[in-house]
C-alpha cells in the first residue's frame, strides 16, 4: 500500500473515531443534563421546608401533606443526586432532620406516617408507621454513611436504630414477613396481611451486610418464597397490591378489604414492584420479575393498572407504572422493545401535578444511568 493511501486511511480512521467519540460524549452529556434537570424540577416542585426540616409534599401548595413514604423517596432521590454531584449533603441533612423530628420515640425510631397542617399547626395526624417508608429511609441512611463517612450526623447509627425498630415492630412471626405497619403487627388478622411493594430483596441483603444480623437473610429467603408462590398463581405473573398469607397459602385480598376496590389488583402499590426487584441478583427473584416483564412486553400499550388476569383497569398511561418498568427492562436484551416503549415518560416535564408518578420517574431516572 502506498504512503499516500496509508495517510488517507489514517485520517479516515481518525475522523471516524473522533465522530464516535463526539456521539458518545453527546449522549453522555444529554443523559447527565436530563438527570440533573429532572432532579431539580422534582426538588422545586415537591420539596417543602418547615421548622422541622425539609419534607416531600404529596398534597398541594395550599394543603401540603407529608408521608413517611414520600420522605423515604426524597432521601433516596437526594442521595442519588448527591452521588452524581447534583445535590449537597445539606439537602439530604434537612430531609434527615425532618425524619428525626417525626420518629415515634427515641427508642422506636420508625417514622410517623403522615403529617399535615392542623388547627394546632404542622403535626402528625397518625402515630403509626408504614413499613415501606422506613425501609427506604434505612437504605438511604446506609448509603449516606458511605457517601459522607465523616458527617456530624452519624447516619450509620441512625440506620442501625431504625433497622432494629423495623425488626421489633414490623415483623410477623406467623408469616416470617414484614407487616404493612406497626399497627398491623399487633392485630391477629392484619398481621397476616402483606404488601408486595414492601418486599425489597436488595435492601434485605444490604441490611444483612450492614448489621451482620441473620434476621435480614432469613427475611430475604421468606420474601423470595412469597414472591415465587404468588407469581405462580397467575399466568401473567402480576402481583397484587395486598395479599393474605396463610400457613401454606397466599392469596390476593378482595376489593375494599384494605384501602379500595383495586386492593387485589396490580395497582398503585404494586406498580413499584419492578423497581423493587430489578437490582436483585437472586435467580428466583429474577424469574418473578421476568414473568411480569414478558406479560408487559406483549402489551401494545401499558396502562395504569391491571387485574391479575391481565385486564386493564383504566385506559390511560401513567408514569407510576411505566417508570418502574423502564428501569426493570434496562440492559435486558429480551425486553429492549419494552424499554424503548416506556421512554415516553421523558417527553413530559415535571410540573408538580403528579407527586407519585413524578417521584418514581425521577427515582428511576437517577438509577438508570
Amino acid at each position: 500500500m502506498s504512503k499516500k493511501r496509508l495517510i488517507k486511511y489514517f485520517f479516515l480512521v481518525l475522523i471516524l473515531v473522533s465522530y464516535i467519540g463526539l456521539v458518545l460524549f453527546s449522549i453522555s452529556t444529554n443523559k447527565e443534563a436530563l438527570q440533573k434537570d429532572s432532579y431539580w424540577d422534582w426538588y422545586r416542585n415537591y420539596v417543602g421546608q418547615s421548622t422541622k426540616g425539609a419534607y416531600v409534599n404529596t398534597g398541594s401548595k395550599e394543603k401540603p401533606i407529608a408521608l413517611s413514604e414520600s420522605q423515604g423517596y426524597g432521601m433516596l432521590i437526594t442521595l442519588l443526586a448527591a452521588q452524581k454531584g447534583y445535590a449537597k449533603e445539606t439537602q439530604f441533612m434537612r430531609l434527615f432532620y425532618y425524619y428525626k423530628s417525626f420518629q415515634i420515640s427515641e427508642e422506636n425510631t420508625l417514622m410517623k406516617w403522615k403529617q399535615e397542617k392542623t388547627d394546632k399547626g404542622w403535626e402528625s395526624v397518625d402515630d403509626n408507621n408504614a413499613t415501606d417508608g422506613d425501609l427506604d429511609i434505612a437504605y438511604a441512611l446506609i448509603q449516606a454513611e458511605k457517601l459522607w463517612p465523616d458527617s456530624i450526623e452519624h447516619y450509620g447509627d441512625a440506620a442501625q436504630k431504625l433497622l432494629e425498630s423495623i425488626k421489633n415492630n414490623n415483623y410477623s412471626e406467623k408469616t416470617g414477613l414484614l407487616t404493612v405497619g406497626n399497627w398491623a403487627t399487633v392485630d391477629p388478622k392484619a398481621e397476616m396481611l402483606i404488601r408486595f411493594s414492601d418486599i425489597m430483596p436488595t435492601y434485605y441483603k444490604a441490611f444483612a451486610d450492614f448489621t451482620d444480623d441473620p434476621f435480614w437473610t432469613k427475611l430475604e429467603i421468606n420474601a423470595t418464597k412469597a414472591l415465587t408462590q404468588m407469581s405462580q398463581e397467575t399466568s401473567t405473573g402480576l402481583l397484587p397490591d395486598f395479599a393474605w398469607v396463610g400457613e401454606n397459602s397466599i392469596a390476593p385480598v378482595k376489593p375494599y378489604e384494605v384501602a379500595g376496590k383495586n386492593d387485589g389488583d396490580y395497582a398503585y402499590n404494586s406498580a413499584r414492584v419492578p423497581l423493587r426487584l430489578a437490582d436483585s441478583d437472586n435467580p428466583q427473584v429474577k424469574a418473578v420479575l421476568d414473568k411480569m416483564l414478558i406479560f408487559f412486553d406483549k402489551q401494545p400499550v401499558i396502562y395504569g393498572g391491571y387485574t391479575l388476569k391481565g385486564k386493564p383497569l383504566v385506559k390511560n398511561q401513567s408514569n407510576s407504572f411505566s417508570a418502574p418498568l423502564l428501569y426493570a427492562a434496562k440492559g435486558h436484551g429480551n425486553f429492549s422493545n419494552l424499554y424503548a416503549s416506556q421512554r415516553w415518560i421523558f417527553d413530559y416535564s415535571i410540573v408538580g401535578k403528579d407527586y407519585y408518578g413524578d417521584t418514581l420517574k425521577t427515582l428511576a431516572l437517577l438509577k438508570l444511568y
